[in-house]
């Protein structure tokens, strides 16, 4: 039996190949939850996951969702919740960053960033709540990044974000608790198909790095099971860094 054995999850942005997200999805399925899988424009992609999961023994469906609209999150949790028959984690995965110079940035950029990776998550977690306490609690796990502590040049709109999203999971801790945790996970740079498909992904940069290695998908889905199950009833309002060693705050 897994350690979530009988748990209900919603994962968004798990559909992209070779993802954080998807590894996520999997490996709360491997240890026994049943998902439901949202994302944005992937359906295909989804599609695949659910196949995934269907083989792990575990059920899975799509919850399509523009989560940049707080009531299109309303929608994505009572579907979710709807078809799992109830909610016992939401992970807070989906976002995106895009590489700007700052004096490019328009509004409409910045609140793309600040919509997607910010105002999506806490609309998502405020719906949750009336079904997480339905089912005696639960937990809401958030994926922030490093860029939260170190920050870039290219990416202030998006680090803001996920800065703003770890006081966020710290403020909804304090809020929801003793019932429901709420926890951060901030990877660092993680080799997804994408990071590899870009200019950092190179031996040079690899041998900076303390462990001598890139983060993978599952460093990260590992962290998330491990907050998710009962190993992390002692963790609220904390952060997971799965970053071998290249930001230790």
């Amino acid at each position: 039996m897994g350690r979530l054995e009988g748990k209900l999850a919603i994962v968004t942005g798990a559909a992209r190949r070779e993802s954080i997200g998807r590894a996520i999805a999997l490996c709360l399925a491997e240890e026994g939850a049943d998902i439901a899988i949202n994302d944005f424009r992937r359906d295909e992609e989804a599609e695949e996951v659910v196949a995934e999961i269907e083989r792990l023994g575990r059920h899975a469906f799509v919850v399509m969702g523009d989560l940049t609209k707080p009531e299109e999150c309303r929608r994505v949790v009572a579907q979710a919740a709807a078809g799992l028959g109830g909610l016992d984690i939401l992970v807070n995965n989906a976002g995106y960053s895009h590489h700007q110079v700052l004096a490019d940035i328009t509004e409409a950029d910045y609140d793309e960033m600040l919509d997607l990776n910010l105002k999506g998550p806490f609309f998502l977690a405020q719906s949750a709540v009336p079904h997480l306490v339905a089912r005696g609690g639960g937990r809401i796990i958030n994926i922030s990044s490093e860029q939260a502590y170190i920050g870039d040049p290219g990416l202030p709109h998006y680090s803001a974000a996920k800065a703003g999203m770890m006081a966020m999971s710290k403020s909804l801790a304090l809020a929801l608790a003793p019932a429901i945790t709420v926890n951060c996970v901030a990877p660092g740079p993680t080799a997804t198909g994408r990071f590899r498909a870009g200019p950092e992904y190179t031996d040079e940069n690899r041998e900076r790095i303390p462990l001598k290695r890139w983060g993978g998908p599952r460093d990260v889905g590992r962290s998330v099971v491990f907050l998710a199950s009962s190993d992390g009833d002692a963790f609220t309002g904390q952060v997971l860094d799965p970053n071998c060693g290249t930001v230790m705050p």
